[in-house]
């Protein structure tokens, strides 16, 4: 866009009445222009925001629709604001009155002619002094003159220097997140780009657990041995009894001709499938507290959480546990033994099978709680095998030499074979 210039007005010259309006009305067209500038950068904003200036390829982000959003909406209510203060300055200088030239001073008339002064009279009596009259009414009040024609307005005076930059003031909170705009629509799929490189290969995993094996199935016919045709290398001189230098490795014989391939054997019999040692397992809990448990008692326990198979059976609420023959069980527990009142407690608790203590199978804590409730945790766990003939009785005693309440009792056992 094209800019104006302002005339070269200078202290010397004279301004008339005709001059002063020009400028003004200049005034009004050089600040129509202004705003015209500051609307045309509001424009390449929006036209940023469309992508539609060229060379430019940087798209703008959601944070720049909204920033350009509220400054082109402010400027063009402060626009609209502005232009109605030029209209009513333009209007001023339309309407103001132009006067015509003053006229030439018209001829100076004659002067009259003075008569002659006659004498004077004979000076009469002093009257009697009248009485004094009455004083008349106040004369009307006369039309105002008329009202004088309005100044005209002076120049606009020079810009003044611009002051000194004021200190920044603190940084505003962050305004509030628009709302997302609408998904624009999907572009066309460019080209396929370049394959990258192959990425380095991840760390192998660790190899899981074997599974059991089945029975070995009959092995197959071995098949016919080919004709290698090899010649057997020297072998190396065999050094003495008592152990001295590894003596030199006789050369490698020639590799022979690969043998033929041997017709391959019949495949074996499938071995019998090994025994899942999950299919039998049982979880048995006691959320609550037990009843008092006598001195070599065992505890009841009242949930069958999970029982599967039947090479483990227990009825809720029985301290008896029924585990299959000639089997090999894993085992673990966990309870915690309780004193109402103040004090020291020393908690021991075992498994028992068949009426016999379980080596290594007992727990025994002794816990110190001073003036609160006492409570020691007690936990252990083993493998045992049981014996041939009958099903076996396990339960879960209490080995103190007091009666006892126990908590939260839980037990795990899996058949491993």
């Amino acid at each position: 866009m094209s800019q104006a210039n302002i005339p070269n007005i200078t202290p010397d010259i004279t301004v008339t009445l005709d001059d002063a309006l020009n400028l003004l009305l200049v005034s009004v067209a050089l600040e129509e222009l202004g705003i015209s500038h500051i609307i045309n950068a509001e424009a390449e904003k929006i036209q940023y925001m469309l992508g539609t200036i060229p060379g430019l390829e940087t798209p703008a982000t959601v944070s720049d629709l909204l920033a350009i959003n509220s400054s082109v909406r402010d400027t063009i209510a402060q626009a609209i604001k502005y232009e109605s203060l030029l209209n009513e300055k333009l209007v001023a200088v339309i309407n103001t009155p132009i006067r015509g030239a003053t006229g030439a001073t018209g001829v100076t008339g004659p002067d009259g002619l003075t008569g002659a002064t006659g004498p004077t009279g004979p000076t009469g009596d002093a009257g009697v002094a009248g009485a004094t009259g009455a004083t008349g009414p106040t004369g009307a009040t006369g039309d105002p003159g008329v009202t004088g024609l309005t100044g005209l307005t002076g120049a606009t005076g020079l810009t003044g220097i611009t002051g000194a930059t004021g200190a920044t003031g603190a940084t505003g909170g962050n305004g509030t997140t628009g709302a997302t705009g609408a998904t624009g629509a999907t572009g066309a799929t460019g080209a396929t780009g370049i394959t990258g490189p192959d990425g380095v290969l991840g760390a192998i995993g660790t190899t899981g657990v074997t599974g059991s094996n089945g029975a070995l199935g009959p092995t197959g016919v071995t098949g016919a041995t080919g004709d290698c045709g090899c010649e057997t290398g020297p072998t190396g001189a065999t050094g003495g009894s008592a152990t001295g230098a590894t003596g030199a490795t006789g050369a490698t014989g020639a590799t022979g001709d690969p043998g033929g391939i041997g017709p391959t054997g019949p495949t074996g019999i499938t071995g019998v499938t090994g025994v899942q040692i999950t299919t039998n397992n049982a979880f048995f809990l006691d959320d609550g507290f037990t009843p008092i448990v006598a001195p070599g008692d065992p505890i009841p326990i009242d949930q069958n959480f999970t029982l599967n198979g039947g090479a483990i059976t227990h009825t809720a609420g029985s301290t008896d546990i029924f585990l299959a023959p000639s089997q090999t069980y894993y085992i673990s527990y966990r309870t915690k033994a309780e004193l109402a009142t103040p004090g020291t407690i020393t908690g021991n608790v075992g498994l028992v099978l068949n009426g016999t203590t379980i080596p290594g199978a007992s727990s025994s804590m002794q816990s110190f709680p001073g003036a609160g409730q006492a409570i020691t945790t007690l936990i252990s766990n083993t493998i045992i095998n049981t014996p041939a003939g009958a099903p076996s009785l396990l339960t879960l005693n209490n080995f103190e030499a007091v009666p006892r309440a126990f908590d939260l009792t839980t037990m795990t056992i899996i058949k491993l074979q």
